[in-house]
């Protein structure tokens, strides 16, 4: 029986798939081609809450990633409250969201990758990988 993960290990876990949503995002119109109109936004709010009270408290950010994912999740939910439920992928491309969050999602990713990725297993004070993939 695995043990349970420490609150740290889990804050780790969560900032490493913060970081994979970030990168869909910096795709602009090719994520929501790749991966449809629901999930570009489901994708990211699985991590970051809609309209929620910002970030949930996470041990493994700085507060300069907090900001800028901050940035991110405020514009990722004025296009999800701007864009009817049923939109198609092309729709949603045409309204010009996915590009104007592209490089908030970037600038954000950037400066998360200047850290680099936490390890998932063992709890580390600062991210040990320069991959953004294990």
């Amino acid at each position: 029986m695995e043990a349970t993960p420490s609150s740290r290990i889990i804050d780790q876990r969560v900032r490493n798939r913060i970081m994979e949503e970030l990168l869909g995002l910096a795709e602009g119109d090719e994520s929501v081609r790749r991966i449809g109109a629901g999930e570009y936004f489901e994708a990211f709010y699985d991590w970051v809450p809609h309209r929620g009270d910002g970030i949930r408290p996470n041990s493994a950010l700085t507060q300069d990633e907090a900001a800028l994912i901050l940035k991110v999740s405020i514009a990722l939910d004025e296009a999800c409250d701007a864009t009817p439920k049923m939109v198609s992928t092309q729709e949603l491309i045409a309204t010009g969201w996915p590009e104007r969050i592209k490089p908030l999602a970037r600038s954000a990713l950037d400066q998360m990758l200047k850290r680099g990725r936490f390890r998932e297993e063992i709890e580390e004070d600062e991210p040990s990988s320069t991959a953004l993939w294990p």
